[in-house]
């Protein structure tokens, strides 16, 4: 049985030199952008914008004169190491290994929330040879205050948010992940496509088995196919709502022509002073039926609490230095992605007297500039926006405000702050700051005082209008794919899913698809379960449709397809809360949605079961939709998908506020059955799956049994 990576390299041949167009690899379908014909007044990063042979000279000559000089250096450095070395063997006999550095580790810290951490390097190299980027994190339990308010946290290289990981189309990443936490984990990489690397996805339970407490595990994949915004987070509980999350940033050859001045990262996130772990240990419990209201709102891991509001928590006042900043100079434009890495609250965002942020980028599909103020993003979703700097010197507020009308109760508890907020500052000169592009901690606090005097205030008020429902910014602003990807016109199968939350046995609530309540399998994970039931000939792995014979519908809705197909679902929403969708492995094209019932396949202009156009003379709705990996059905709504089943693995399809997730609201899909027989999991990858039970559920959901006659102990 063939391993699959002794059947393909990670790193193209040719190492991507040459960039190519839409194509098919491997039989899966490839998308790029490169090849189209826009101006930049209808596509931002267009081709068109530079002389690629050009600015290919003009960075070889560089490389090449500081060459002689870069070698000179390393071998004198090495010289001095190797001195110095002796010295220090000499005197201590030192025994360097993971295990001793574990005793002897400091307490964990938080590290500065800078305004300038998620600057894009202004320098970068988008025209570098493939490579393998290669990331080495800890993840650590520790203790944070983001807002002044202390609480338990997950961290990453004793880091909140976690460190930018910024790589170019075509690279390799490679993150060695050490777990020294309480909780067993594993990270997902949201949006990537994990072609050919299905085990790497790091959806728990699906597919692979968590890292245990005390255990590594390696994250290697090849990023082909796909350029723009993205991020991780923990995928083993609730644990992103702890800290877990980072952006992601894939560079594409196109934006060396870029016509803005500065980009950067702001990732926007609820907040909860509880532990998250314990929190949904209630939210689980019989008679609950109201998801947690956050506590605070965060705006690149940084918001301001009022000490004196929370007299029974530890508090530490945060100075507003520590806000966030976005130094712009006049005339110029700037890119800023958007990222909701939170679990519940969608977000309202906009700069105060700046009404025309311009949308460019829709989780990680270039759209054609579309002016869109405020911009609407649900958890999971990402937005690309261009500030025009077109106002004189002064202060401006970029606010981010939570949508608590889709909470129980619009009224935060403890004095929440719904809004977090951020400083957009003309100055004269731009003063670009990358201090922490490498992954270390800089030991920094809220409490700083630096540049104090300098700090300006805005004094501008919110035009932030009030909004009742929680639905995608896409069901009021078109969004169109730059150059056009349309739908194929015909889908091979139209799946119908009621999702809602629904009471069931001893009053739980749960989430289900149909009558489906997912429970992932976090010792035997899907994708396991299926490669070995193909190697052994179990034919009942190979069901097409719904597959109820290897699998328990009940807690387990799987739905296979052998070949390459294009499958259509129809998402009804029959509960008043509003579910932001993901699916792993792809992307899908919003064909409708609305609010009420799906109104049928012929009111969108194509035939029953999504068989074809209505009118061949008329295919508007396939036309150039918009293609995204994250979508919202709003309460009491419908939404209609199309996406192309061509990444062979197990993809899971769930709602994006954890605690729905959690509560079981997903599904998956096994594509391409055919291409996965032969294939078998990266022995390092089965290893995880050797640790006890017990330690792989350590940070879970609780089983329902646990609260089966009220019982309430903490099994």
């Amino acid at each position: 049985m063939a391993n699959y990576e002794d059947k393909r390299s990670l790193l193209p041949n040719n190492q991507q030199s040459q960039m190519p167009s839409a194509r098919v690899e491997d039989n899966v379908y490839q998308e790029d952008t490169l090849n189209g014909t826009e101006t930049e007044e209808i596509g931002l990063l267009s081709h068109a914008t530079y002389d690629e042979p050009r600015v290919i000279r003009q960075a070889t000559s560089a490389r090449r004169r500081i060459g002689w000089a870069s070698t000179a250096l390393f071998i004198a450095s090495v010289v001095a190491a190797l001195i110095l070395a002796s010295i220090l063997l000499s005197l201590s006999p030192l025994k360097l290994d993971i295990e001793s550095q574990a005793d002897h580790d400091p307490p964990p810290t938080q590290s500065s929330h800078a305004d300038d951490r998620y600057v894009l390097d202004p320098d970068w190299d988008f025209f570098a040879p493939s490579q393998v980027r290669e990331y080495e994190w800890t993840i650590t339990d520790g203790e944070g205050s983001p807002d002044g308010i202390h609480k338990p946290m997950m961290l990453i290289n004793n880091q909140f948010p976690g460190p930018l990981i910024e790589i170019n189309e075509g690279d390799v990443v490679l993150v060695k992940v050490l777990n020294k936490a309480s909780n067993a984990t594993a990270l997902h990489w949201h949006g990537i496509f994990q072609n050919g690397t299905n085990w790497m996805d790091g959806a728990a339970g699906v597919t692979q088995c968590p890292i245990a407490p005390g255990h590594s595990y390696q994250y290697k994949f090849n990023v082909t196919g796909q350029s723009g915004t993205y991020f991780y987070h923990g995928h083993q509980g609730v644990q992103a709502l702890d800290g877990l999350v980072g952006p992601m940033v894939i560079h594409n050859r196109r934006e060396a022509g870029r016509p803005y001045t500065t980009d950067r990262v702001i990732l926007l996130q609820d907040w909860w002073y509880d532990s998250a772990s314990g929190l949904m240990r209630e939210v689980l419990s019989p008679g609950v039926e109201d998801a947690p209201i956050p506590n605070t709102a965060l705006m690149n891991g940084v918001n301001r609490a009022v000490c004196s509001d929370h007299p029974h928590r530890e508090c530490t006042e945060v100075k507003a230095t520590s806000l966030p900043h976005l130094d712009v100079t006049s005339g110029d434009r700037h890119r800023i992605r958007f990222i909701n890495v939170g679990g519940f609250a969608w977000f309202q965002v906009a700069v105060d007297d700046h009404d025309d942020l311009q949308v460019v980028e829709v989780d990680g599909t270039i759209v054609e500039p579309t002016l869109s103020s405020p911009l609407v993003i649900s958890p999971g979703q990402r937005y690309s926006a261009i500030l025009r700097a077109d106002h004189g010197d002064g202060a401006y507020w970029l606010r981010a405000r939570m949508i608590t009308s889709c909470f129980a109760d619009q009224k935060l508890p403890e004095n929440g702050i719904d809004e977090a907020k951020a400083i957009v500052r003309y100055t004269s000169k731009l003063e670009a700051r990358h201090d922490d592009h490498d992954d270390e901690s800089t030991g920094g606090n809220h409490g700083q005082d630096e540049g104090s005097q300098d700090l300006i205030l805005p004094q501008t008020t919110s035009e932030l209008p009030f909004l009742s429902v929680c639905r995608d910014l896409s069901s009021t602003t078109s969004f169109h794919p730059s150059p056009q990807l349309p739908a194929p016109e015909v889908a091979d199968h139209s799946w119908y899913f009621r999702v809602n939350l629904a009471i069931g046995d001893w009053r739980l609530q749960r989430g289900v698809f149909n009558s489906s309540s997912f429970r992932p399998n976090l010792k035997s994970p899907t994708l396991h379960r299926v490669l070995n039931g193909l190697a052994q000939n179990n034919e009942s792995f190979a069901v097409e449709g719904v597959n109820t014979a290897a699998f328990d519908a009940e807690s387990e809705l799987v739905i296979s397809n052998n070949k390459i197909e294009t499958v259509d679902m129809i998402l009804q929403n029959m509960d008043e809360n509003s579910h932001p969708f993901h699916l792993h492995g792809t992307r899908m094209w919003v064909l409708g949605q609305g609010h009420g019932y799906f109104p049928s396949y012929e009111a969108l202009g194509l035939l029953p079961e999504g068989k074809g156009l209505l009118d061949a003379t008329n295919n508007t709705v396939t036309r150039n939709p918009l293609k995204r990996d994250t979508i919202t059905v709003e309460g009491f709504g419908w939404v209609l998908l199309r996406f192309i089943a061509d990444n062979p693995g197990v993809w899971l399809f769930h709602c994006h506020v954890i605690w729905h997730s959690e509560a079981g609201m997903g599904m998956q899909f096994v594509s391409r059955i055919d291409d996965l027989r032969g294939l078998q999991v990266p022995e390092e990858a089965l290893k995880l799956c050797d640790a006890p039970e017990e330690e792989l559920r350590k940070g879970a959901p609780p089983k329902d049994e646990i609260f089966f006659g009220f019982g309430n102990d903490r099994r």
